[in-house]
């Protein structure tokens, strides 16, 4: 009863419930609210630390920057989902906070547009040697086909692509990567598409900031070749998911192209059929299923295991 009236005290104020319909539309930063709302920062900071001891918001921490979005998991997430869908259409305040808002995922959007990818060089002179994007998402949606899937974790989502593919087919997304430039990119991509039960956060691949069986499916795809230590990555993702969660992994076939070691800074040459069934098993994870892709000089595999 307690958190329920708090819950309602915090979002019985008029910028209040004007924060929550906007954090119903886009995950937003205090400045970008600032931008939205024509109010000063230390104001919409007080109606925001409110809203999130009531419940109906959770804030992310990003470097240094927070982001808000409408809760999902604290006691006021119900609360906060049915005072968003009751906000009015034809208030003009209302109106007038998304067409500001229209602006700021613009800006997003041109920020994305204009950011060079550290990977694009890589991506733009491989592309022809590797299977294109467009064949390993049909491959991924295929193996995950029978699957009802209520809660994605993808490990070094970069710009989004594997959350952007998943998204239609999963009840809650989120993406995690240690690079803030792309978090951005990915953000606005998400935006782009219209895709609200995805969120990305920053953090570290080899400590994942969740608990213990959070996730019914975990995706990791073109990371691990990156990875200096693929085995403990794979360890942490056994960490996060459900014991009978499922686990896919989409990196390269082992090869002998060595120059990728010092122009691309690749760690490992690709993964055999061998290394991976070692990796998997010793997290007590069995293989399910790999898919062989095949590609100019350089195979993709898609391995899809599972928990007992």
């Amino acid at each position: 009863m307690e958190k329920l009236l708090q819950g309602l005290r915090a979002a019985a104020e008029p910028t209040r419930l004007r924060i929550i319909a906007l954090c119903g539309h886009a995950e937003l930063s205090v400045t970008e609210l600032v931008m939205v709302l024509g109010q000063t920062q230390p104001r919409v900071s007080r109606h925001l630390k409110l809203l999130v001891e009531g419940g109906l918001l959770q804030r992310n921490k990003e470097g240094n920057r927070a982001y808000y979005r409408l809760s999902t998991e604290a006691e006021g997430a119900g609360l906060a989902r049915m005072l968003n869908d009751l906000m009015p259409g034809e208030d003009e305040a209302h109106a007038l906070d998304l067409s500001r808002l229209s602006s700021v995922k613009a800006d997003r959007v041109r920020y994305a547009e204009n950011f060079l990818d550290p990977y694009s060089q890589e991506i733009t002179e491989l592309r022809g040697m590797w299977p294109s994007d467009e064949v390993i998402d049909k491959c991924i949606l295929e193996l995950l086909k029978d699957r009802s899937i209520q809660n994605l974790l993808d490990l070094g989502t970069g710009a989004g692509r594997i959350l952007r593919t998943i998204a239609p087919f999963v009840v809650k997304g989120t993406g995690i990567d240690n690079s803030l430039e792309m978090l951005s990119i990915a953000r606005a991509r998400l935006d782009q598409d219209g895709i609200k039960n995805c969120q990305v956060r920053v953090g570290d691949m080899y400590r994942l900031p969740f608990k213990q069986n959070s996730f019914d499916l975990i995706t990791i795809n073109s990371l691990l070749r990156y990875a200096e230590e693929p085995k403990k990555v794979i360890e942490e993702a056994a960490r996060v998911l459900e014991k009978k969660g499922a686990l896919l992994i989409v990196d390269l076939a082992a090869h002998d192209l060595s120059e990728l070691r010092d122009e691309y800074g690749h760690s490992w040459l690709g993964f055999s059929e061998a290394e991976m069934l070692e990796m998997l098993s010793e997290e007590n994870l069995t293989v399910a299923r790999v898919k062989h892709i095949d590609g100019q000089k350089l195979n993709v595999c898609i391995w899809l295991a599972s928990g007992s």
